[in-house]
């Protein structure tokens, strides 16, 4: 089916239950690295992806920049840590993706502030199939939203779109709605723990699971209607003006 809109998906939290899991291990491997003490919560950093915040602890503890070699030598451990922890879906994932591709008009690609590597791997252990170029990792850009921007923009060639008509972020952390707001994208949220500040910070939409998830297509003429997919609703307009 012709894609004629995208929907840019985060993962830990949004799709695999890995927050708790990825924090343990990012954590570990700083002190493997040889980080003496990690200075500030992960949330204070300007950028909140695995690549900014290890070379800021680790410049900040150490006084020299983190090496080429020394990255690569973190992701490894950062995803051999994963990789022994069970990876859990949230509630509705698979299916939800496979659904948006095969039977709807939207594409789907993946923007992460993790490591490619443990990203990967998180995606693999729920059974979602993806070509590498719909996956944008911290791996290659430090900053959030370059990191969706360049998802968007490589997406766009993998299903030979000029331009997409709407495109919408799914996120479970305020990192991911600000960058939403940032980047003038449509917003829907994603579980109980943020809830409250996600409403309160601007988002409209916020599911405790993907089992819920649903697409409110922007009214333009005609009364809204609503389309059910194997599980998922999908609300459209039965009359419908681009």
């Amino acid at each position: 089916m012709q894609k004629k809109n995208l929907i840019v998906f985060d993962i830990d939290g949004t799709l695999t239950n890995s927050v708790e899991t990825h924090q343990k291990a990012f954590t570990e491997m700083l002190l493997e690295i040889g980080v003496a003490q990690i200075s500030s919560e992960f949330k204070t950093f300007k950028h909140h992806t695995d690549s900014f915040i290890a070379k800021e602890i680790y410049k900040i503890d150490q006084k020299k920049s983190l090496s080429k070699s020394k990255i690569i030598e973190f992701e490894n451990g950062l995803t051999r840590k994963i990789s022994v922890e069970i990876i859990n879906e949230i509630l509705g994932a698979k299916e939800l993706i496979e659904l948006l591709e095969t039977k709807t008009d939207f594409g789907v690609c993946y923007a992460t502030g993790s490591l490619r590597r443990p990203a990967e791997y998180k995606l693999k252990s729920i059974g979602i199939e993806f070509n590498k170029i719909q996956l944008v990792a911290s791996d290659i850009i430090n900053e959030r939203e370059k990191i969706v921007e360049k998802a968007i923009e490589d997406v766009k060639k993998f299903y030979n779109v000029e331009k997409f008509d709407r495109i919408i972020s799914v996120g479970d952390g305020l990192w991911d709605l600000l960058t939403a707001q940032n980047l003038g994208l449509e917003f829907i949220g994603i579980g109980l723990k943020n809830k409250e500040l996600l409403i309160e910070k601007g988002a409209e939409v916020v599911y405790e699971n993907l089992s819920e998830f649903e697409i409110k297509e922007k009214k333009t003429v005609g009364t809204i209607g609503y389309q059910q997919i194997a599980g998922i609703q999908v609300k459209s307009d039965l009359e419908t003006n681009y």
